[in-house]
């Protein structure tokens, strides 16, 4: 995809690059006026001083001596080969003596110096340009007086640093210029691609992904996020298709049942007990179809990470009280539970969560696990600084094929289909366990031989002093 020049000029990364062209022309034109200041100027300040020094003696001379003194001075002056520079010449700007043949400048008011750019000859008869400083003055009674000072070398090296300095800026100008269009055109082309991708997931098509060109940079990066976000869309958007489809399997079998006790009622003869029955079973009926409702809402509300707040949950407590709890029930099944917690447990969460989650999982155990079998409540800090709590059992547990299904909503086994359920025990415990930054493993628990490998469902948390 190849972006437009108007849409390419619009682009944040060429603006920042117009920003450092500025930037760069400001640095050179304040480089340039240092420079200027420190060579030119300077030369010239100097200059100025030599010139009024000398035009002042000169003056001097010519007041005391007239014009025969001011002559012989300077033709002696002048005879010294210096980087002064004398004209002495007539009223009407003939030269008298001095460096030049004819005056280079005439006298103005201004008496101040000026510039002066001139050409001397050279041996063999070659013309060399020359600048200098020159004062020209009328001096009392009509003689023309020119005093200059060449600049030489000094100026011409300045002038070509000059030179140099604003030719690197143009080349610095054209250079960022250039950059800057480059660094647009493959920002917006980056940008082009994260957002061709949006529109065709907004199309309809959530299996398209960002390109990861892999260089590491921000536009990586924000692709890698963005995918992440998709899978993450993707896999709810499933999840909530199979979960329609999967309550609608479900509630057709119940409803069914519902409306042929009640038709079976109206059906039959008054009868206060029959009556009585009927409705009762409906109301068992209605029941269960609305703790699959509650359910289903709790998981959404976990899983969609609302407004939970999160506080030091003394996990020692919370297990030791279940285990508690849970003691009389597995007795009145046949079943022994036992718990093994260490002190000084504790996670960054929400208590009713975690509670809930532990809770299914022992519930879990109780439903599934045959009469004579045992069931342990295990938890401990393991060298990673996280908590490991584990529910073992030693029933028929889940082939470990199965294992990662049976996480998933409303997805029951065959073995688990004459149990009371709807299939989200595990399901919320999951979602409860990726909520507090952790997981939820199935594992092969107390091994039985008559009923099987038995189930270990593990959680696996961040302790509070390891927690953000």
């Amino acid at each position: 995809m190849r972006p437009r020049l108007d849409a390419l000029l619009r682009t944040t990364t060429f603006r920042l690059a117009i920003v450092q062209v500025g930037v760069v022309l400001a640095f050179v034109v304040c480089l340039l006026a240092y420079i200027y200041f420190a060579t030119v100027g300077q030369l010239k300040a100097d200059a100025d001083v030599l010139v009024e020094q000398e035009y002042a003696a000169l003056d001097r001379a010519y007041s005391e001596g007239g014009r025969r003194r001011l002559n012989q001075e300077v033709v002696e002056r002048a005879a010294l080969q210096g980087p002064m520079l004398y004209v002495l010449a007539e009223a009407d700007g003939t030269v008298i003596t001095g460096d030049f043949q004819t005056l280079p400048r005439q006298p103005s008011d201004d008496l101040r110096p000026h510039d002066l750019d001139f050409d001397s000859a050279e041996v063999g008869g070659a013309q060399v340009s020359g600048h200098a400083r020159a004062k020209v003055g009328r001096l009392l009674g009509g003689p023309i007086l020119m005093v200059a000072r060449d600049l030489g070398d000094s100026a011409a090296i300045a002038g070509r640093i000059t030179q140099a300095l604003w030719t690197v800026a143009v080349l610095g100008i054209l250079g960022a210029a250039a950059s800057g269009l480059l660094a647009g055109w493959q920002a917006a082309r980056r940008a082009g691609a994260l957002s061709a991708t949006a529109r065709e997931v907004m199309a309809g098509d959530l299996t398209r992904r960002a390109p990861v060109r892999g260089v590491g940079d921000e536009f990586d990066t924000l692709a890698e996020d963005m995918n992440a976000m998709l899978e993450r869309i993707e896999k709810l958007v499933q999840t909530t298709r199979t979960a329609g489809d999967a309550i609608a399997h479900d509630l057709r079998s119940p409803l069914t049942r519902f409306r042929q006790k009640l038709e079976s009622a109206l059906e039959a003869p008054p009868d206060t007990d029959s009556d009585r029955a009927a409705l009762t079973k409906a109301v068992a009926e209605a029941d269960r179809l609305l703790d699959m409702f509650a359910a289903v809402l709790k998981l959404a509300r976990v899983e969609s990470a609302g407004n939970w707040r999160f506080e030091r949950v003394d996990l020692s407590e919370v297990l030791k009280e279940l285990v508690e709890f849970y003691e009389p029930a597995a007795e009145e099944q046949g079943l022994t539970l036992k718990g093994d917690v260490g002190e000084g447990l504790a996670v960054r969460g929400d208590e009713g969560l975690v509670t809930q989650a532990v809770s299914n999982l022992i519930e879990n155990a109780l439903k599934y696990t045959p009469v004579g079998g045992k069931i342990e409540l295990r938890a401990r800090k393991n060298g990673a600084g996280r908590l490991d709590i584990a529910v073992l059992d030693d029933g028929p547990g889940i082939p470990p094929a199965d294992r990662d299904r049976v996480l998933e909503r409303f997805v029951r086994l065959e073995t688990a289909r004459s149990t009371p359920g709807v299939g989200l025990g595990l399901s919320l415990v999951s979602a409860v366990a990726r909520l507090h930054r952790g997981a939820l493993k199935l594992g092969d628990g107390l091994a039985n031989a008559q009923a099987g490998c038995g189930l270990s469902a593990s959680l696996d948390l961040p302790a509070a002093d390891a927690a953000r």
